[in-house]
This record gives structure tokens, sequence and C-alpha cells, in this order.
């Protein structure tokens, strides 16, 4: 494995000769290499502050205090880093069946850079990160196309699906290592709501009373600030219904009893939403109207 730091950024390195180099190797372990690359000269006016070392009698410390200037770490590796997250996501499936002669307990990877990712690499991880680049590329087109405008998660992940594969910026690995999760989680919902109406309007926006629904899916949610279990419902018109409960609530083992029934009566407020263009309702301040089973 190569990788690039396309940054002076290492504590290691004491003093570098401004006028001659252009780039340093350094050996590491397993025989990899880290590269520091294009290092061009610099003069005592041209920078104030970076990572603490010396340069030209220049202390590094830290940067400057401003909200003008901003670090970032750009890595480059041989393989597409979206398909080292699929090989590292296919390797936690295999681990937790228990097929513990997939890979050695102590060599298992513990981060997208992890020489391991690059052994266990196999074509269909090239191919699957190939669909799953595809896929977000024509959901976002779309999205963008509708609304005219993308969240911040988004606008992050426009970014690295249409940047290179192979260079990407440290502050993006969290999104690459959960893309292949969000990709099956949305591949899901797609096929969920496939069976939907999903273009339906009520005047009223909300209301609130009692609807028999017909339990559909569940799924588990874990976003960075929360986790939740996400319950989907339907009625006779096939209009979707969305519960949310926190993943810690004690008592979800009894409305789990009332999901896996053919149908169930909930009392509540109703409450039409859209999102990504798929039209539904959610349900808030519910409990199930016992006078109705």
């Amino acid at each position: 494995m190569e990788w690039k730091i396309l940054q002076l950024a290492n504590s290691n390195i004491k003093q570098i000769s401004a006028q001659s180099a252009k780039s340093l190797t350094i050996n590491g372990a397993q025989g990899s290499t880290l590269t520091l690359a294009n290092i061009q000269p610099l003069t005592s006016g041209s920078i104030k502050t970076m990572l603490g070392t010396t340069f030209n009698g220049i202390e590094w410390d830290s940067f400057s205090n401003t909200e003008h200037v901003k670090k970032y770490e750009v890595f480059e590796t041989a393989e597409d880093v979206l398909a080292l997250s699929v090989t590292w996501h296919r390797l936690r499936s295999l681990i937790s069946h228990n097929i513990s002669n997939v890979i050695n307990p102590g060599n298992r990877p513990s981060s997208l850079t992890d020489e391991i990712l690059f052994k266990e690499m196999i074509q269909e991880d090239r191919d699957r990160a190939d669909v799953i680049r595809d896929y977000f590329s024509k959901k976002i087109m779309m999205i963008t196309l509708r609304e005219g405008k993308l969240s911040n998660f988004r606008k992050e992940l426009n970014t690295f699906i249409h940047g290179d594969c192979k260079v990407f910026k440290e502050e993006l690995l969290p999104l690459i290592y959960r893309l292949p999760e969000f990709y099956d989680s949305d591949i899901q919902h797609d096929e969920m709501f496939r069976d939907f109406d999903k273009q339906f309007e009520d005047e009223l926006k909300q209301w609130r009373g009692t609807k028999t629904l017909k339990p559909v899916r569940k799924f588990f949610i874990n976003l960075k600030s929360k986790k939740f279990f996400e319950y989907w419902l339907k009625d006779d018109d096939n209009r979707g219904y969305r519960i949310e409960i926190p993943f810690d609530n004690k008592l979800n083992h009894l409305w789990e009893h009332f999901f896996e029934q053919e149908s169930v009566p909930i009392l509540g407020s109703y409450m039409h939403r859209e999102h990504d263009g798929i039209n539904y309702y959610q349900l808030k301040n519910w409990e199930i109207d016992f006078t109705k089973t």
C-alpha cells in the first residue's frame, strides 16, 4: 500500500531543507510507505504557524487562530477508498456470523487505510463500490432537480462521490466508512416504498384520531445524534405511516407484540410529511386504541 499525505504534517520530522527537498519518503511497517510530496520552498514571510515542528527557524506549533484558515489532511490510496469501505463492511458481516477463519482477530482493521483491507479486497467489493457511487450520484441529482438544495451531509456526499475515488480528505472518512450501510438502508426503503402511494396530499396537514393500520417493516436507524427504531405501516389506500421509537425504550417489546399482528388500531396525531419525494404520515403522541381491538 502506498498513501500520500499531500501536506507537511509529520511531527517526527525535525528539519527539512526547503531549498533542496522535493519529496521525502519514510519506510513504514509491513512494506508500506508514507510520502510527503511536492514540498515547496518557504520563506520566513510565507507562513506563520502549522504543526508542531521547526522549519527554517519558524515555529509550526499550531495554525493561526482565524476563521480564514482551515487544515486538511488529504490521503491517496492505491485502491478506491469506497471499495475499501465495502471490504470492511463485508468482513464485519462475516465476523458477526462467527466465520472466524475469514480474518485473524488480531489483524482486524481499525481504519480504512489498514493494510488488511487491501489484502482482503476482492473484485466484487470494487464492483459494489461502483454500484453504490452510481446510486447516490443519481439520487442526489434527482433531489437537486426536485428541491434545488442539499443538506450539508449531502453536499459532502456529493463532493466525495464525484471526486477522485483514491484521493480524499481525512474528515470524510466517517462518511465513507458508513456509506455501504446507508446504501443498504436506502435500498430497503426503496423496495418498501414501491408498494406505497407516494404522491398524495392532505388539506388538513395534521389531525388527531384513530386509524387501523397494517404493519409493514421495521428499521434500525443509527445516526450520529441518536439511535432509534423506525416502524412503517400502511392503510387500505397504501399510504405510509411512520412511527419512531428510541432505541433504549424499555417498553418497546410490548409494542413489538402488536406490530407483529395483521393490523393495529392507533390513536394519535397524524402529520402529513414529504421527504425526498415520498409523502407519508408521521405519528406523534400515539397509543394503541384498545376500544377498537
